[in-house]
């Protein structure tokens, strides 16, 4: 989304859109593409136990669905990114280059932005799964049930615009750094990749960490792909816990040798779930 570069443009609102997607993309579509040819190829051997296990494999057909909405996705993005630094033009947001920040102060910043993206996430992924939004919108991205790193920004245009919308609020209301904004969405990607990563690389000490025991896994979202009812936060596990939301059998799954068990996909009415087209 929005950085420093983009506020400082002197280039006119649809050329800065249309330079930043294209560059959007191009990072993007490298990136993801390097974890998933490193993790799902080459360590694939290496990394075999630690894959989380589905009744659906995934395949071309199942990737090249997920690499046209990603674009959709980075497209409505790119909107967002538009929409802040016009309004920055306008001089209508508290941004600013942060350079009279201490350290501490944008270490609390993040930590603050990332609890309010996780918020901002939980309740609009649990407000998406009401019947009657579910299968007109977030039904697109759970027609991924096996997760890969190309599912993470695979969404339908309406969700793909509001999740990536909470910076639009934060730059209007918070005196905020730029550069802690730009790093609070960079966790967020990276975030978003390893929950759809498909491989449970972290440790089984790490749920023992009372920190990082709130933290969500892969293994914690691909359980909500498989069984759709629960565990709806992304970056933590502080909302389905207050909520009871999270589902029971998570930490024991986190802790199965190959990171979670083999579940069928379910709908929330219990019955299965045919494989995606």
């Amino acid at each position: 989304m929005a950085n420093m570069d983009l506020l400082s443009s002197d280039l006119g609102l649809l050329q800065l859109g249309v330079t930043s997607f294209l560059a959007q993309a191009a990072n993007y579509f490298v990136f993801v593409g390097v974890i998933f040819l490193l993790v799902w190829k080459l360590l694939a051997k290496t990394l075999a136990g630690r894959r989380i296990p589905t009744r659906f494999d995934f395949g071309l057909p199942q990737v090249t669905r997920e690499v046209l909405n990603t674009l959709l996705t980075l497209l409505l993005g790119t909107v967002s990114a538009v929409a802040i630094v016009a309004l920055y033009r306008a001089g209508l947001t508290k941004l600013s280059n942060g350079a009279d920040w201490a350290w501490w102060q944008s270490a609390l910043a993040l930590v603050a932005l990332l609890v309010f993206n996780d918020t901002w996430f939980y309740w609009w992924h649990r407000l998406l799964h009401h019947p009657k939004l579910f299968k007109h919108v977030h039904a697109v991205h759970h027609r991924s049930v096996d997760v890969n790193p190309f599912t993470s920004y695979s969404f339908h245009a309406a969700e793909g615009f509001i999740l990536g919308a909470w910076a639009i609020p934060m730059a209007l209301l918070v005196p905020m750094s730029m550069q802690v904004l730009m790093a609070a969405q960079v966790v967020g990607l990276l975030n978003n990749i390893v929950s759809h990563l498909g491989y449970e690389l972290l440790p089984r000490w790490w749920l023992r960490v009372p920190l990082l025991n709130w933290s969500s896994s892969a293994s914690y979202h691909s359980l909500h792909h498989s069984q759709f009812n629960g565990n709806y936060g992304l970056l933590f596990r502080f909302w389905d816990r207050l909520m009871g939301t999270e589902l029971k059998d998570y930490e024991r799954v986190f802790r199965a040798e190959q990171g979670v068990e083999a579940t069928r996909a379910v709908d929330p009415a219990g019955r299965e779930v045919p494989r995606p087209l």
